[in-house]
């Protein structure tokens, strides 16, 4: 285990991770991609500023309360995992491991995802749980990945569904590499379960001693998070989940006093997220500004400031705000 690793596991320090070179790294790229969306689109910023200005509080008021209402939800989510592989018990449940703690690991776990890359922050929240519950991390970090692997399932279909519904077979070309993203990390993910399903024994031949039990762990952990009997109720939280935060990017359309297709909004709002989880910059920062603002201009024929405007007005619910109420909590939290 390098020191990274182990540094990841045992202790956290977001100043440190904030003075490595791929986070500067990563920032810099995002600046970057943000300034060829203006220099490449030709979009003013004085107009895109006014077209914000025009957005009614009240929408974008519902759209953030709707965004953070899938904060609870994912803890419920997350609780039922850990407790069907027995890291956590109904008696945690009033203590460290309560649907406010859990609730609080998820957020402060997405703040670190929005100012760091690689998507530590998935790591950090192994980290919070057994720093608070004193549990195994490589069997924490197991459910996560499978909380991942619901998300992605879950994105990729209705990210699918929207894209029939709208294109039929025929995908615009500006939209096509956003399925094989999708498809490939869907793919990814799926063959590591597999792995760790059917060729376990084989791939623990190749892991250092020292990390056997760690893999052990993380692969009963994992495998245990998708019994039959749970899946229902997973998928079913999951799919409510990716359906608000549809209705957040349509609030925030309404907002400017727009209508258009949820199939749509559907489709754009889980395009955004996907975009997220590419690990280059901090929460897709830049990626998911030019993406989503490509696809209002291109394929929904909106005027390019007002598709910056309201990609802007949607990432100020979902990125900014996260960073904002993010820092306060981390710096305020007795979890951390």
């Amino acid at each position: 285990m390098t020191s990274e690793q182990q540094t990841s596991e045992n202790s956290f320090s977001l100043a440190e991770s904030l003075k490595r070179p791929r986070t500067w790294v990563s920032f810099g790229l995002a600046v970057m991609m943000i300034y060829f969306i203006f220099k490449s689109l030709d979009i003013s910023v004085a107009e895109t500023l006014a077209e914000m200005r025009l957005a009614n509080p009240f929408y974008l008021i519902l759209a953030l309360l709707i965004f953070y209402l899938t904060f609870p939800l994912r803890a419920v989510r997350w609780r039922m995992l850990l407790e069907q592989t027995q890291i956590t018990t109904r008696a945690d449940r009033q203590s460290w491991a309560s649907l406010p703690a859990l609730m609080e690991y998820i957020y402060l776990s997405w703040f670190v995802n929005c100012v760091v890359p690689a998507k530590l922050g998935d790591v950090y929240r192994g980290y919070l749980l057994k720093h608070n519950g004193k549990t195994s991390f490589a069997s924490t970090v197991g459910t996560i990945f499978a909380e991942r692997l619901l998300d992605m399932l879950g994105l990729f279909t209705f990210l699918t569904v929207s894209g029939f519904a709208l294109f039929g077979t025929h995908l615009p070309e500006e939209t096509q590499w956003l399925f094989f993203i999708g498809a490939g990390l869907v793919g990814v993910i799926i063959l590591v379960l597999l792995s760790l399903r059917w060729l376990g024994p084989t791939v623990e031949r190749f892991i250092p001693e020292r990390l056997k039990e760690r893999y052990a762990r993380f692969s009963a952990s994992a495998l245990t998070s998708f019994q039959p009997a749970m899946l229902p109720r997973l998928i079913g939280l999951t799919q409510l989940i990716w359906l608000l935060e549809g209705c957040r990017l349509y609030f925030v359309i309404v907002s400017m006093n727009l209508s258009l297709p949820l199939p749509l909004v559907v489709f754009v709002s889980l395009a955004s997220s996907l975009l997220t989880v590419v690990p280059f910059t901090p929460a897709g920062l830049g990626l998911v500004e030019g993406a989503v603002t490509a696809v209002f201009v291109t394929v929904v024929n909106l005027s390019r400031p007002v598709a910056l405007a309201i990609t802007l007005l949607d990432r100020l619910i979902n990125f900014w705000s996260i960073i904002i109420f993010g820092l306060i909590l981390y710096l305020v939290s007795k979890r951390r």
